[in-house]
């Protein structure tokens, strides 16, 4: 992947180092160490170089702000059911990295173009995801990859891995794609079969076809390529049991999804007040209170019941009334952006039911806010004059294509 503007290259590297797993395993409880303290201080940098960027107000871009209150309410609903439930110091540092991360999005779609962001944010997390699994490799003898530095966990390896196969999707949709694109999706695929991640394999997938309904006239070497690559790849699941092996996953088979149901069916009674049915117990609440099995606790392995643990039934119905208004603002999009902002939400929504961190200071959080901060009405004419001017690939790219034009003028 070609790199993007050395400030948004720096600065979407920080922000998704800021972002990722530091330790394999830890639970933030709230106390400061070398940890919290050092990616707290990229965070910080990050927003600071995105607010130099910002150019005066008259010539700063336009961002639509309504993301922002629903964000808003969402935190303030979490430090409310922090407040009664004893949990405020760690509530309160994630909520302040929330709005760190939200803050450091809306200053650099306030100076750089939409294409821009997102592609600093999905290129910062090929290198996250590329540089894992290098330091990583040996734990495929465990069956699954894991990431050695940083140490990801197999599912949000999978995940940071589907952002680059759907930014590549993407441009093949627009007739834009290369051999060598092509191959890094190949690679990125191949990343994501390691992690033996089912939900994000599935999402993928899904994402890709909704992406594809947008497809008018393909590329004949497209479609022939395409129907090679799916049949090769049937005939190679069929013969060696590879898609049997993958959804078995040495033979957990369903356990984990059995294992997400009881975690569900405790959070429905989780609240012993109807303080904290309304506002939850705050967003540092990972685990939840397991009865009748030889376990105690459990993670919440969804971002929609962790919304209802932590925020109450008020953040719940701020993260449904999010998404809704997302989606619809998506398909408001003009055609160019409404193809990878829907390829992303479907993606990042469908998988947030089965895993946790949507609405938290994680790589995917980041990516959604931008979606919705660049496809809700505020924003929405700008797109429509990035795709008019040709500025709806990032800026890098836009470069090139104005060189090749130049040089066939000349000729």
């Amino acid at each position: 992947m070609p790199v993007p503007s050395p400030k948004v290259a720096v600065i979407s590297l920080l922000m998704i180092a800021s972002t990722v797993v530091w330790r394999r395993g830890d639970i933030f409880s709230g106390g400061l160490d070398a940890v919290v303290v050092g990616k707290g201080a990229l965070s910080v940098l990050a927003l600071g170089l995105a607010f130099l960027t910002v150019p005066p107000r008259d010539r700063a871009l336009r961002v639509g702000t309504g993301s922002l209150w629903l964000l808003g309410t969402l935190l303030v609903s979490g430090l409310l059911g922090a407040l009664a439930f004893g949990t405020l110091v760690p509530t309160a540092v994630i909520a302040v990295r929330i709005v760190i991360l939200a803050a450091t999005v809306f200053f650099l779609l306030r100076s750089r173009p939409a294409m821009d962001v997102l592609y600093g944010a999905v290129w910062a997390c090929g290198v996250v995801v590329a540089v894992a699994t290098a330091t990583g490799v040996s734990t495929l003898t465990s069956g699954r990859l894991e990431g050695g530095v940083p140490p990801l966990n197999p599912n949000e390896m999978a995940a940071l891995a589907a952002l680059v196969v759907l930014w590549i999707a993407w441009r093949t949709v627009c007739g834009e794609t290369r051999p060598m694109g092509l191959l890094l999706a190949t690679v990125y695929l191949g990343i994501i079969w390691a992690t033996g991640s089912r939900t994000a394999l599935a999402m993928l997938v899904l994402a890709m076809a909704v992406m594809a309904l947008h497809l008018r006239r393909p590329a004949v070497g497209l479609v022939v390529g395409g129907l090679l690559l799916a049949g090769i790849g049937s005939l190679a699941a069929v013969s060696t049991g590879a898609v049997a092996s993958f959804a078995e996953r040495d033979g957990a088979g369903a356990s984990t999804l059995e294992s997400r149901f009881i975690a569900w069916r405790a959070a429905g009674s989780w609240a012993e007040s109807l303080w904290q049915g309304a506002f939850g117990g705050g967003l540092s609440v990972k685990l939840i209170p397991i009865e009748g099995q030889w376990w105690d606790e459990q993670l919440l392995d969804s971002t929609w019941v962790s919304a209802l643990v932590q925020a109450g039934v008020l953040g719940l119905v701020t993260v449904a009334v999010w998404v809704l208004w997302i989606l619809r603002s998506v398909l408001r999009a003009p055609r160019r952006f409404r193809v990878l902002f829907l390829g992303l939400t479907v993606f990042l929504v469908g998988r947030s039911f089965l895993e946790s961190g949507l609405f938290d200071a994680t790589p995917m959080f980041l990516v959604l806010l931008a979606v919705s901060l660049l496809a809700e009405g505020g924003s929405r004419a700008r797109l429509g004059r990035d795709e008019e001017h040709g500025t709806g690939l990032p800026s890098a790219q836009v470069d090139r294509r104005i060189d090749r034009t130049a040089e066939r003028r000349t000729a």
